[in-house]
Parts: C-alpha cells; sequence; structure tokens
C-alpha cells in the first residue's frame, strides 16, 4: 500500500456533532490538499427523513472542509447505515474509511457503536474509528494537539503486520515516531520473556527503511492492557493494530485484544483485518469461537456487542 491510503477517505457522518468529530481527527493527521473526502449519510428509509435537509447539511460540511484545503464531495444514500457505508466504500474506490463510535442524536440518527463495529467486522479496507469528543475537549483544543507518536502492538506473527503499511503512510507526512510494542503475555508454557523475534525486526527494518523513526518497547502483561498503558504513559496519538494476528497457543486473540483497546482508549484507533495469503480479507464466519466477534461477544438479539461510550 502507498501514499494512496490518504487519496480518497470514506467518512461517514449522521449529521450530528459526535459524528463529526472524525473530522477534527483527520485535520491532525492529513495534510492538506493531498486528500479527497467523499462525506457519506446513509439514510434508512422512514416517514421523517428529510432529504432536502440532509442534503443541505452535507453540502454546508463539504463547503467548509474544500475552504480549509480538503477538497470533499457530498452523498446521501437511502439504506441501512452500515451495509450502504461498505457498498459506497468499494463503489467510489476509496482507501480508507474513518469514523466515530457514538454518532446518535434523537431517535432518526444512527446507533453508531453498532454501526461501527458492523462496519469494523466486514471492511476490507482500513478502518480508522475514534469515540466522539470526551466533554473536557473543544474541537479547537484537540485539532491544536499535534500528531507525533504511534503506537504498533504486535503479538509476534507475520499476519499482526498487517496494520505496518498504513502508518507508513499517515506516519510520513506529520513527521511521526513509531513505537513497535511486543507483549509478553503470562503462559503456562514457559516462565522468561520472548527476545525480540523476526516479526518486530522486521517492522524496524522497514519504518526506518521509509525514514520513520522508530524504537521496539517490551512490556509484559495482560496484551490489552499493556496497550493501553503505554499509549497513556508514552502520549501516544494513534494506535494501529490488525484485527486477528493470532498464530500459535502463546499469541493474542485480535480480536479481543482490538475490542478493549477500542472500547477504553482516548486516542484513534487504526484498524486492519487480517488478509489471508491468498489476497482474501478473513470472512467474520471463518474467525475462530475462542476469539468471539471481533469487537466483543454477540448479542443474542442483533448478533452485535454494542460500544461502550
Amino acid at each position: 500500500m502507498t501514499k494512496e491510503l490518504l487519496n480518497k477517505i470514506l467518512v461517514p457522518l449522521d449529521g450530528s456533532t459526535h459524528a463529526e468529530a472524525i473530522l477534527s481527527q483527520l485535520r491532525r493527521i492529513l495534510p492538506p490538499h493531498d486528500t479527497h473526502l467523499t462525506l457519506l449519510q446513509a439514510t434508512p428509509f422512514a416517514p421523517w427523513t428529510n432529504e432536502e435537509e440532509t442534503r443541505k447539511y452535507l453540502r454546508r460540511v463539504a463547503f467548509q472542509l474544500t475552504n480549509e484545503g480538503y477538497p470533499s464531495t457530498p452523498m446521501l444514500r437511502i439504506g441501512a447505515p452500515a451495509e450502504t457505508i461498505l457498498e459506497a466504500a468499494l463503489t467510489e474506490k476509496v482507501s480508507l474509511i474513518a469514523l466515530t463510535t457514538h454518532g446518535r442524536t434523537g431517535a432518526a440518527r444512527w446507533l453508531f457503536g453498532s454501526v461501527a463495529e458492523r462496519i469494523l467486522q466486514a471492511s476490507p479496507l482500513p478502518v480508522l474509528v475514534a469515540r466522539s469528543f470526551p466533554p473536557t475537549v473543544s474541537r479547537g483544543k484537540l485539532e491544536s494537539r499535534p500528531v507525533r507518536n504511534f503506537l504498533v502492538p504486535l503479538d509476534g506473527s507475520a499476519q499482526s503486520l498487517g496494520a505496518l503499511d498504513p502508518v507508513l503512510n499517515l506516519a510520513r507526512p506529520v513527521d511521526a515516531h513509531v513505537t513497535i510494542l511486543h507483549v509478553a503475555e503470562p503462559s503456562p508454557y514457559d516462565g522468561h520473556w520472548d527476545p525480540p523475534d523476526q516479526t518486530l525486526q522486521e517492522a524496524d527494518h522497514r519504518l526506518r527503511e521509509a525514514c520513520i523513526p522508530a524504537r521496539i518497547e517490551h512490556r509484559k502483561g495482560e496484551a490489552s492492557d499493556v496497550i493501553l498503558r503505554t499509549a497513556d504513559e508514552e502520549a501516544i496519538d494513534l494506535i494501529a493494530m490488525t484485527t486477528h494476528g493470532r498464530s500459535g497457543p502463546s499469541r493474542w486473540i485480535y480480536g479481543s485484544v482490538a475490542a478493549k483497546v477500542l472500547r477504553e482508549a482516548t486516542v484513534p484507533l487504526l484498524v486492519v483485518r487480517h488478509v489471508l495469503p491468498s489476497g482474501k480479507i478473513t470472512p467474520a464466519a471463518e474467525i475462530p469461537r475462542s476469539a468471539g466477534a471481533v469487537f466483543g461477544q454477540r448479542d443474542a438479539g442483533t448478533g452485535l456487542a454494542p460500544l461502550s461510550p
């Protein structure tokens, strides 16, 4: 994957300020004039749907972004939000989907937790997902914070390197530093700490070859807890990881690790699904049952587990 990751990005909106919070994150990461944004509102057909008001809203946001140096195209589609977003991502040939986890305001808004979850489970494209603004952080305050530090957790498997290419694209324009995190989890099979393996060295080499400063950090503990703690202690601005990187009994079950990181992280998470050797994306149905759903255990009624606010 090359700089094309930044060329065309799909941004799902629902008309709420919560959903628009992803735009502030994109302003921090993307250099102006290099990216085209497609602003999509997918609205289920309903008697209260006001298409003209929705189009005005999308045109207004697109106009503002274009004036800021981010050429944007408004797009309205009628249909189930998650499915419509995924279809638009493919037909519009975008390279990244960017959205918040929560954007509902009123009965006609999306329940963004379940929409984001469906997209994360099914998208063949990288997904940048972030929580909406914390109550104490304004848009201006957030956008004034430069993006300097990326965190890439690896479980030692080749599959977990899937997030590295998007990181190369995002880190280079903002001169970010990348921390490659190796977590040694408790294991009943051995009591020692594994040394850096080939996967870590390959990640370090690829980053340095791209002139991106990088270092390998080794920590012990439960993977998700260590990732979150490291992000806080190292002032990380973005976490990038694959959703499925399991390889052997001592490797992380990446679906559940990514689930907890997404629920609790205060910074954006770049999610890349595991690509099979054939080049196909791992179907959700083929994810081992022991891993649960991609983002938490499934709910009996909806088949999905809502994300916490």
